[in-house]
């Protein structure tokens, strides 16, 4: 077990914790939480991995030096979720698969998925912008995420291409069963969580 298991919630925890957060975290489940990190993971690079784990989590920018205990074990559960994200893609890609939510009916809800895969994206956007052009030929690639998607005032995203099913603004804050996932593969580090990400980060580089 490593140091980011031995600090991290368990995923009820986890997901208890963004329920009742006063702090405002953008995201309020694991399954929006899954998705946030794969946008983390898969699209622009940020100068430090806290520059966006810190805002994702409503936790000041300097909780490593001035966090409470439970800042410190929020921040290493981000840190293990975008291990054993970014461990997946770049090393068994064919293993992906995003956490989508379950309906109460047993389907498939990929809602919170994406909408928290969204947020990553707002939280980024200059980045992402040139992937939001309709003349860019990838574009497409990011229409079956942007259709589920909405925007503060609960319309279309302005990404969305005006089709498709239309989520509640607030479909990704309220706790939903989640579909399991696979066991995470954590940083083996004693150092801290963000240096653990720094490490795999490195991987990641080399991968490109």
């Amino acid at each position: 077990m490593s140091a980011l298991d031995d600090m991290a919630l368990s995923d009820e925890a986890l997901e208890a914790w963004m329920a009742a957060k006063t702090n405002r975290p953008l995201v309020r489940t694991m399954s929006a939480l899954d998705g946030f990190v794969t946008a983390a993971v898969t699209g622009p690079r940020y100068p430090d991995p806290q520059d966006w784990m810190c805002p994702l989590m409503g936790l000041p920018r300097d909780v490593l030096a001035k966090g409470s205990a439970t800042d410190h074990a929020v921040f290493a559960s981000v840190a293990r979720i975008h291990n054993r994200i970014n461990e997946t893609l770049f090393d068994r890609p064919q293993d992906y698969a995003p956490r989508f939510a379950t309906k109460p009916s047993g389907g498939i809800d990929p809602r919170p998925w994406c909408q928290g895969f969204y947020a990553a994206m707002n939280l980024n956007i200059k980045s992402w912008r040139r992937l939001l052009d309709l003349d860019n030929p990838n574009h497409g690639l990011l229409l079956p995420i942007l259709i589920y998607c909405v925007d503060k005032r609960g319309g279309p995203s302005s990404a969305s291409p005006g089709r498709g099913p239309r989520p509640r603004a607030s479909s990704s804050m309220r706790p939903t069963k989640t579909s399991p996932s696979s066991s995470p593969h954590c940083a083996n580090s004693t150092t801290s969580p963000a240096m653990a990400m720094a490490t795999r980060s490195d991987r990641r580089r080399r991968a490109d």
